[in-house]
């Protein structure tokens, strides 16, 4: 009996934690956030192409450049539609610029390994941004979006997987 309600009582302590980690931002925040993340996926798949070592990792930043172009503009159009104000263009966080400045200045196998690194990392955030809107949003303009987007970033983490991310 002790040991239920000790177990209930830590639930009743770490749920209201483990629901507030996964509950969406502000609306202008959202929109900020995943303007940031696909400027940053655009500029580092355009990197890929030019400085891939491999195949793979050129493709790769090709579909970067080409799926976080579409979902920018599934974003922008949720905006529009809700009536919401334009967004500043995206500004990039000091971890994005970063992991950028550090890629400019690597080639082939090593621009590889760092690429793939920094993608897994930030299709992670991308992924937890994702859900979180298309689960708790409170725009269902943008809540729709983020659920359109969320399949192509799994689809993206599936492949960062199979490339050894």
């Amino acid at each position: 009996m002790l040991k239920t309600a000790l177990v209930c009582g830590a639930f009743a302590l770490v749920l209201p934690a483990i629901a507030a980690a996964q509950s969406a931002p502000p609306a202008a925040e959202f929109v900020a956030k995943a303007g940031a993340s696909d400027k940053f996926e655009v500029e580092t798949g355009k990197l890929a192409e030019r400085h891939g070592g491999s195949a793979a990792v050129k493709r790769f930043g090709r579909k970067m450049t080409i799926d976080h172009t579409k979902s920018t503009h599934l974003v922008k159009a949720a905006v529009a539609a809700s009536h919401m104000p334009a967004p500043p263009p995206p500004m990039l966080n000091d971890d994005q610029k970063g992991m950028i400045t550090d890629l400019q200045g690597k080639h082939g196998k090593d621009f590889d390994t760092a690429y793939i690194a920094d993608q897994t990392k930030a299709h992670q955030a991308a992924l937890d941004l994702m859900t979180a809107e298309s689960t708790s949003g409170d725009n269902g303009r943008l809540k729709a979006a983020a659920t359109k987007i969320l399949p192509v970033v799994k689809m993206h983490i599936a492949m960062l997987q199979k490339m050894g991310g």
